[in-house]
């Protein structure tokens, strides 16, 4: 059985697929699976795959159901002992799973392995970012919720065991990820490391810039539902960590952040709509108004 599973979901990223596989098969470390799972793609995708005669390198084709159902598919598949999600237009950097195996042989008991530093490429130019966990245990959930935070889908490696009870929710194709590490952190101990070999890249067609573009008011109700199912469904694992004050707080910030993209986008209405959707959870009208930094009358004439 191999050490490490490596997922990738793709759809319609044949442009991209290549250096993501590449960057695996050129890996130090070479005790590896690659699951790539292709959610309906209608461009050339299992063509570059079948380029790559490595048996190593499993290929799955499914019926278009979003990323969330094509993860859980990998996860079906995979064999190793260590799980990792790669995006289909990101890459690793060429020691990054030997850096990952020598790390992970340290703990004497199987644990989540976070790595906090990617590496963010964007036209060639690369930057470090990272969200830093907390070292109590204790308290890194609260921790999260209070500061806002979003555990990315590519930031750990997790034993393949640990999925036996918790998969990605396939309502969601929202804050998914953060839906099944919130989950995960709340049942199973962590290490994280400074590892870096992770490497996102930013283009016009990613996911991130996209919805930077324009705020989809059904895409910010998609992301609070997914808040409120992870307090209403999972009272028993969260009941006792993070308070109804602290999600309401975790949402308020997200309801914010939309409306701070909307206002650069100038979208008056969405503006208008989220802003009484913050009303409502906050109940603090000047908190609304201080984070839209405009006059109230000017939205309802935009």
């Amino acid at each position: 059985m191999p050490f490490f599973s490596i997922i990738v979901p793709t759809y319609n990223r044949a442009a991209f697929l290549s250096k993501a596989i590449y960057s695996v098969v050129s890996q130090l470390y070479k005790d590896w699976e690659l699951i790539i799972v292709d959610d309906g793609s209608t461009d050339n995708t299992k063509e570059i795959v079948s380029n790559y005669k490595d048996s190593r390198i499993l290929y799955v084709y499914q019926d278009n159901a979003e990323r969330s159902a094509a993860r859980n598919n990998g996860i079906l598949h995979a064999q190793g002992d260590f799980v990792l999600f790669l995006d289909s237009d990101d890459y690793f950097m060429p020691t990054f799973l030997s850096d990952l195996y020598d790390q992970i042989n340290q703990n004497e008991e199987k644990k989540i392995l976070y790595f906090h530093d990617v590496i963010i490429e964007n036209k060639g130019v690369k930057k470090h970012f990272g969200v830093l966990l907390p070292n109590n245990e204790k308290n890194i959930l609260k921790s999260l919720f209070l500061n806002n935070s979003v555990i990315g889908v590519w930031q750990a490696a997790i034993p393949r065991c640990f999925f036996e009870m918790n998969k990605f929710d396939t309502r969601f194709s929202l804050w998914e990820d953060t839906h099944l590490y919130f989950r995960l952190l709340a049942q199973y101990d962590y290490v994280q490391t400074k590892i870096q070999g992770y490497c996102v890249v930013q283009h016009s067609e990613s996911t991130v810039a996209m919805g930077n573009r324009q705020v989809s008011l059904c895409d910010v109700d998609r992301y609070i539902d997914a808040i409120n199912d992870l307090e209403k469904n999972y009272v028993d694992l969260f009941s006792c960590l993070i308070s109804h004050e602290d999600f309401k707080l975790y949402r308020n910030a997200k309801l914010k952040m939309y409306l701070y993209m909307a206002r650069v986008n100038q979208q008056y209405w969405e503006m208008y709509s989220i802003a009484c959707r913050l009303l409502h959870n906050s109940k603090t009208f000047g908190n609304v108004l201080t984070c839209i930094k405009l006059p109230f009358h000017q939205i309802l004439q935009g």
